[in-house]
């Protein structure tokens, strides 16, 4: 459940923030603080299927590798996810520079979201093993 929440809540917001990073070091600006705001919810609507795509992939390979191998596949998997939507929804040429640097908002979220997905919490057994050592 913590990790459908975390793909489904933070994996957009990870991803909004992540574009509007990308846009600002690009000298693109669109809205200011109102056109940030205004944005979120468009961020929400298209981040929810690549979202939804890169938690399944981090569910199914939860048991089968490891944390970090696990964080990369699922950066991976965002990368083009997130590629894929843009060129599915987008109705104009986009240039392939844009495209290939779009893919970062998709990895961003996907690493992320799968490395604090993958955070296990220690358990009280384990602290007093090594504090009795």
């Amino acid at each position: 459940m913590k990790r459908f929440l975390l793909f489904l809540l933070l994996g957009p917001a990870v991803g909004f923030a992540t574009f509007e990073i990308r846009e600002v070091l690009s000298g693109k600006v669109i809205g200011g603080f109102p056109g940030f705001i205004m944005g979120l919810p468009f961020a929400y609507w298209f981040g929810l299927i690549p979202s939804l795509i890169m938690w399944g992939e981090d569910w199914f390979l939860e048991d089968k590798m490891g944390l970090w191998p696990k964080v990369l596949t699922s950066a991976i998997t965002g990368y083009i996810v997130s590629i894929g939507m843009l060129t599915i929804w987008s109705s104009v040429a986009i240039p392939l520079s844009q495209i290939l640097t779009f893919g970062i908002v998709g990895a961003s979220q996907g690493l992320v979201c799968s490395w604090l997905s993958g955070i296990k919490p220690k358990r009280k057994n384990d602290v007093g093993r090594i504090s009795e050592a």
